[in-house]
């Protein structure tokens, strides 16, 4: 029987006093595909992270690569001992050809010192790509692939070059981003690499690409490791009880067409078969008043929905607020029309980091506070401390530093910005994602209080327990189609959300 590839033992990592990952064990042996499995929030990135040199572990930690040690939490030695990583985004340049994407990883070849060998270099990004099955043109810029082709791409460069030894790939949710057609067509590719004697640790939600694929399966539930089980003895149900730690109810809220009867009356926000990514025909309606929720695993879909309403992402099918037909790709036009968007990944698309908690929250609109082209520094300072007072937002000034503040504090100038504008209909992406709890029932409190005030809100979330306690409703989606909804008095609990989550991940 081969050796571990990778082992490693007591893991953890602590967050400010959360621990997030405790004492976790994982054994990758060589040869073989090892899934790591577990909920939204398992740990399963942090240990990833950790691996990749991104965070340090606590310490105790303890991990060997082919029986030498490794030191975690250093690139540099996870890259010498042979570990490589496809994240998620790729990390693709796309406006470089395949060629050039190829080659970021190694040397160019030369004819001379000075001088690259662009036929050699063609030559070997060619070798790279048949050893993952893919045969597409070296010339051809990466932007113009398909999202499957550009995931071979990444495999390819990160593969050691032939004669140098077996690699230890990291595949992180590879086929989050990808249509169910192209699924299949990684999965080949994986087979291929376990073939070629390759050891791959594949991070994905999606149990029946993992019943397929893997030959052992770890699963993380509340940073803590509950077992590691031959993928040959599992089934999904199995499986997803170990994720939740309860049984599935394969029945409960499953999607039927008359589920979807919304009130009487027209609707605040209206999305008619929008699709686009990994987002496939999602038809919804939320009235004024509303909180519908959407949850879904990572690469369900979910990630996709605020970004397509507000125009960051492009999209095909319909949306209206309040009747007003919204176009796909214009920011500008979803405003115009009474829509106001919270982005998730704050610090990334949320916040001005250079700017003050006052440019902050009234950069959505200065309209109001303009006299003669000139803005009313002391009619915008007096509406911003109204918000603050209102909204419980504890900064030491109105021109402090946005970054000077908590998450949670941050996150209500997020939620002030987009409401100060009056709207129709808002989309909260993980509104509270990494704050603390009592910025949480805040913030919480503040989406209650508007939808009490005739606001439409669309609650996207990685959290069940918000779900369940805002929402009227909630859509759960999968290979980016909706197929389970949960109604508030019937079916609508943290637990419900869980295991349709979990359940639907077989569901194409």
């Amino acid at each position: 029987m081969s050796g571990p590839a990778l082992d490693l033992h007591t893991v953890s990592k602590t967050f400010s006093g959360q621990v997030v990952l405790d004492r976790v064990d994982l054994t990758l042996v060589e040869g073989q595909v090892h899934a790591l499995v577990g909920q939204n929030g398992s740990g399963k990135s942090t240990l990833i992270k950790i691996l990749a040199g991104y965070h340090r572990p606590d310490p105790g930690a303890v991990a060997t690569a082919r029986g030498l040690p490794l030191q975690l939490g250093s690139p540099v030695a996870a890259h010498e001992a042979g570990i490589r990583f496809v994240h998620q985004d790729l990390a693709l340049a796309l406006d470089l050809s395949v060629m050039e994407n190829v080659m970021l990883s190694v040397p160019y070849p030369r004819v001379f010192p000075g001088r690259i060998d662009w036929w050699e270099a063609r030559l070997k990004a060619g070798e790279r790509l048949a050893r993952v099955g893919l045969e597409v043109d070296v010339d051809r810029p990466v932007g113009e692939l398909s999202l499957a082709d550009r995931t071979g791409v990444a495999i390819a460069r990160a593969l050691p070059e032939a004669g140098q030894g077996k690699a230890v790939l990291v595949l992180d949710e590879p086929t989050a981003a990808l249509p169910a057609d192209d699924v299949e067509r990684l999965l080949a590719t994986i087979r291929r690499l376990r073939g070629a004697g390759h050891s791959v640790l594949i991070v994905s939600h999606h149990l029946d690409e993992i019943l397929d694929i893997a030959d052992r399966i770890t699963v993380l539930r509340d940073g803590r490791k509950v077992a590691a089980v031959d993928a040959s003895v599992m089934n999904h149900n199995d499986l997803g009880r170990l994720m939740i730690g309860h049984d599935l109810d394969l029945s409960a809220g499953r999607h039927k067409r008359d589920d979807l009867a919304e009130p009487a009356g027209p609707a605040a926000l209206e999305l008619g078969g929008i699709s686009g990514g990994t987002v496939a025909d999602v038809s919804l309606a939320v009235h004024h008043g509303q909180i519908v929720g959407v949850a879904g695993l990572s690469g369900s879909g979910r990630e996709a929905i605020g970004p397509m309403l507000s125009g960051r992402l492009d999209r095909s099918g319909g949306v209206r607020v309040a009747g007003t037909t919204v176009p796909p790709g214009d920011p500008a036009a979803a405003l115009a029309a009474g829509l106001a968007f919270v982005p998730g990944e704050r610090a990334r698309y949320g916040t001005f980091p250079a700017l003050s908690v006052r440019q902050n929250l009234t950069m959505g609109s200065l309209r109001r506070h303009l006299r003669r082209g000139y803005i009313d520094a002391r009619s915008e300072r007096r509406e911003v401390h109204g918000w603050i007072d209102d909204f419980g937002i504890v900064t030491r000034s109105a021109d402090a530093p946005i970054t000077s503040l908590s998450g949670g504090n941050q996150q209500k100038v997020l939620v002030a910005r987009a409401l100060r504008l009056a709207p129709k209909a808002l989309v909260l992406d993980d509104p509270t994602a990494g704050i603390d709890v009592k910025a949480r029932d805040a913030v919480h409190t503040i989406i209650e209080r508007s939808t009490r005030q005739g606001l439409a809100v669309l609650l996207v979330s990685t959290d069940s327990d918000e779900l369940a306690r805002l929402s009227d409703r909630v859509l759960v989606l999968s290979h980016g189609r909706v197929v389970r909804v949960l109604r508030r008095g019937a079916d609508l609990s943290p637990e419900a959300i869980d295991h349709a989550q979990v359940s639907a991940g077989g569901t194409h």
